[in-house]
């Protein structure tokens, strides 16, 4: 993800932020197989995700990371 990630709303730099789950990492799950033994059994990528805030409106933003 970009360190220059900017509010659509407000312009302004999006800083990172934290989430909490309770149960561990938040992950988001793709149509994208994965790769190798996996994908021959037709398992999906798993990708973490980064959430930013802004700091002037609090939109807060997920960003999939490869």
């Amino acid at each position: 993800m970009a360190d220059d990630a900017r509010c659509p709303d407000c312009g302004v730099a999006l800083e990172q932020a934290d989430l909490f789950t309770g149960q561990g990492d938040l992950k988001v799950r793709t149509e994208t197989e994965s790769d190798g033994v996996l994908a021959a059994v037709g398992v999906t990528k798993a990708l973490d995700v980064t959430p930013r805030r802004c700091p002037d409106c609090g939109l807060v933003r997920f960003y999939a990371e490869e």
